[in-house]
This record gives structure tokens, sequence and C-alpha cells, in this order.
């Protein structure tokens, strides 16, 4: 019985090893093994669509942007009102503080009708240009008042120097800023005419 004890250890010994050596050579196996890479659908170049470019419409003037152009150009002839004369004009001090109060009447104007939209910027800061010229103007105006008497007389050689300087400021300066606000509506009309 004992040889039969020894045979059957033997045959369990063979078995175990058996069992360990398939069992190891089968993972190996398995992780040797060439297994062809998965196959891809087939690929085909992208197809290429252009979109039809859309088309993107600016709105119309809005109303406000409307009633904005409608102010500078009533700005505008307001100033070239008061400087409009036929005539001899004699310039009295009440005669160039009229003229100065109507150069000043330009920063006062832009205050009230304030900002317009972002596509009036271009008119805008026109016409911030001209109110700052005619502000030049107004001051010129109050040089050549300081150097007159109530009349508008001036005595004396220096203060006829400035008095002549600060009339030809003031009167460039309307000038000048009349051109301007001509240049700025000109624009608000070109902006108009783009949008319909």
């Amino acid at each position: 019985m004992q040889n039969n004890t020894i045979l059957s250890a033997g045959r369990f010994a063979a078995m175990v090893l058996l069992v360990l050596l398939l069992g190891g050579c089968a993972d190996k196996v398995a992780s040797t093994s060439t297994t062809p890479p998965p196959v891809s659908p087939a690929v085909s170049a992208p197809a290429t669509t252009s979109a039809a470019p859309t088309a993107t419409t600016v709105p119309s003037m809005t109303a406000e942007e409307l009633v904005w152009l409608k102010a500078v150009t009533s700005l505008h002839k307001t100033i070239d009102k008061a400087f409009m004369e036929t005539g001899t004009v004699y310039l009295t001090r009440a005669k160039m503080k009229s003229y100065a109060t109507a150069l000043r009447s330009c920063n006062r104007e832009l205050i009230r009708i304030g900002s317009p939209g972002d596509r009036l910027q271009p008119v805008h800061a026109m016409v911030k240009q001209a109110c700052q010229t005619f502000e030049k103007g107004a001051k010129c105006w109050d040089a050549a008042i300081k150097v007159s008497d109530a009349g508008g007389a001036v005595t004396g050689t220096a203060n006829e120097r400035t008095f002549n300087r600060a009339s030809q400021c003031g009167f460039e300066a309307q000038g000048n800023g009349s051109n301007l606000l001509g240049k700025a509506e000109a624009k608000g009309e070109e902006i108009n005419a783009e949008v319909g």
C-alpha cells in the first residue's frame, strides 16, 4: 500500500506540475499571441461644405438718433444766425457778449442732448470738437470786452492790438466751429444713408 501511496503522491505531484505549467504557459501564450489590430471603419475625408454667407442687416436709425442729429442741425443754425447780420455791425460790449453767449451755447446744448449711440460717435466727436472751438472763441470775445468801453470804443495802442486780435480770434473760431458742425452733419447724413 505504501507503493500505491507513493505512486498516488507522484501522480498528484505530476498533475499539479502539469496544471501549473499549463496554467503558466496558457497565460504566456495568450499574452504573446499576435492578434490583428482592430479593424476601424472606413474613414473618408471630411466633406467640405461652404456655408452661404449670412447677410447681417444693420438696423435703421432709431428715433432717438434722428432726434439727436436734428438737434445738431438746429444748434448749427442757431449759432450761425447770431453771426449772420446784414449791414454795418457795431461791436459794442452787448454785441460781443451776445457772440460769446452764442458760442458757449454749443457746450450747453451738447450736454442737454447727451451722447448718441455707438454708430453716431464719429459725429459726436466732431460736434464736441466744434464746441471746444466755439469755447475758445467765446474766451476771445471776453478778452475783447475787457479792453473796450460800453460802446465798443478802444483807447490806447496796446488795447487796440488786444481788441483786434481777440475779435479776429472770435470770428475765426465761429467760422471754424461752424465748418466742423457742417462736417458733423454731413457725417450724420452719410451714416443715415448707409443704414437706410
